[in-house]
């Protein structure tokens, strides 16, 4: 994995905690010493977490419109 700030390779996991769903991983960059989380999810958890994104987008959009339409008569 690629430091974000000096795109080195050289890199090691410091920790690792196991949740339910997803592993959260702490890594440090050996080059400049940049520490980062990465967060690993399963495809279907995944799929899961994009269906629920998708389902709020759509609630707020549509929360949206609605109170557009109120302003618009009220």
């Amino acid at each position: 994995m690629k430091c974000p700030d000096c795109n080195s390779d050289d890199g090691r996991v410091m920790s690792t905690r196991q949740g339910p769903i997803k592993v959260t991983r702490l890594r440090c960059c050996n080059a400049c010493g940049r520490r980062w989380n990465t967060i690993e999810v399963d495809a279907q958890n995944l799929a899961r977490m994009e269906s629920a994104v998708e389902a709020v987008r759509t609630f707020t959009n549509l929360s949206r419109e609605l109170e557009n339409v109120a302003s618009a008569h009220g």
